[in-house]
């Protein structure tokens, strides 16, 4: 169980400024959510971690230890709903990554996945299992090294080569790092995918589909027929919006 600590130290804000009460309120009920799943109380402890969300607060501790209680509960749909949200935050954390293999090998898809492309299977291996900071941290160093290297020619008139290298080479760094980190905060932060909290039937132009609890899906858009999703297979239909857990 991750500690109250870990929460401190990677909480986001979500609507306002941090009030001192609210954040003692949040560590209170963050605790007291991890000591209830500790004793086996888990819809309790349910309650406790959304009303920490409730207060403007998330974190990638919260939401693991969130998806834990529900996969306890048997709720996988949620469970996978809320794994993935501690994703985004976590990256490709091994702890987390082991559990939402169990869930998968519990769902038992029906659906076989698309191959995912050379490009992003090396991206994810590069960089998957990081978070966008240290890239924004060393490309922001990288960047301002630079600009100090800048103004010691525009200064003292260097024109050595060794200069011109390690100009050119901490401008095009810092800027490639700054890049990374533009990407990764993006694919963490967009709403790209939901699961599906309860079986339910897809409707597809060829006819319909079951879809049991558990499985992700991408969404693609709202419409007069429900909300459009995408299975793991490519199939596009509509489903309910309320049988989606985004995240």
């Amino acid at each position: 169980m991750k500690c109250s600590v870990i929460f401190f130290l990677t909480f986001t804000i979500c609507y306002e400024p941090v009030q001192a009460q609210q954040l003692e309120d949040a560590l209170r009920l963050f605790d007291e959510a991890n000591r209830l799943v500790e004793s086996g109380t888990y819809e309790d402890a349910i309650d406790q971690y959304h009303a920490v969300i409730e207060l403007g607060y998330e974190s990638g501790a919260l939401y693991h230890n969130l998806a834990g209680a529900y996969y306890r509960l048997d709720e996988l749909g949620e469970a996978v709903r809320y794994y993935e949200r501690a994703r985004r935050l976590l990256g490709d954390d091994p702890q987390l990554l082991h559990n939402l293999q169990i869930i998968e090998s519990r769902v038992q898809s029906p659906f076989s996945e698309l191959p995912t492309p050379f490009w992003r299977a090396w991206w994810n291996q590069l960089f998957g299992q990081y978070s966008a900071r240290p890239f924004l941290s060393m490309g922001i160093s990288l960047y301002l090294i630079a600009c100090l290297l800048y103004a010691q020619l525009l200064w003292s008139r260097i024109r050595s080569s060794w200069h011109r290298r390690a100009r050119a080479g901490a401008l095009a760094s810092g800027l490639i790092l700054l890049l990374i980190a533009v990407v990764i905060s993006s694919e963490r932060s967009s709403v790209q995918g939901a699961s599906i909290l309860e079986p339910t039937t897809m409707t597809t132009e060829t006819g319909s589909i079951e879809v049991p609890e558990g499985i992700k899906v991408t969404l693609v858009g709202e419409a007069v027929g429900g909300t459009e999703v995408r299975l793991p297979n490519g199939v596009q239909g509509y489903v309910d919006a309320n049988i989606l857990g985004e995240f």
